[in-house]
């Protein structure tokens, strides 16, 4: 079995999708951030589990870190175009 591939009570192997998550970064001390990442998941608990694991290895000395989610979607599912605005400037 491949590595991120897990099995269920039917023996299907689940497959880790690319999932972007739009978020709102609270470190005490500093300013809130708003950011994205991308994520590999099978669900939303493994994309909470990576994210939790990516920020905290970022912060590793930070007491608190809060988080709020903005938008949570997988990659096929994001329009590119979406993310830009009419002069093609990103727009989180």
């Amino acid at each position: 079995m491949e590595e991120g591939e897990h099995t269920s009570s039917s023996d299907t192997p689940l497959i880790a999708v690319e999932w972007m998550v739009e978020y709102i970064l609270e470190v005490r001390g500093e300013s809130p951030v708003r950011s994205i990442t991308v994520v590999d998941a099978t669900n939303l608990d493994m994309v909470r589990t990576e994210l939790y694991r990516e920020l905290t290895s970022i912060y590793p000395d930070a007491s608190r870190i809060d988080v709020t989610v903005i938008r949570m979607a997988t990659v096929s599912s994001v329009e590119a175009e979406s993310l830009f605005d009419e002069e093609s400037a990103f727009q989180p």
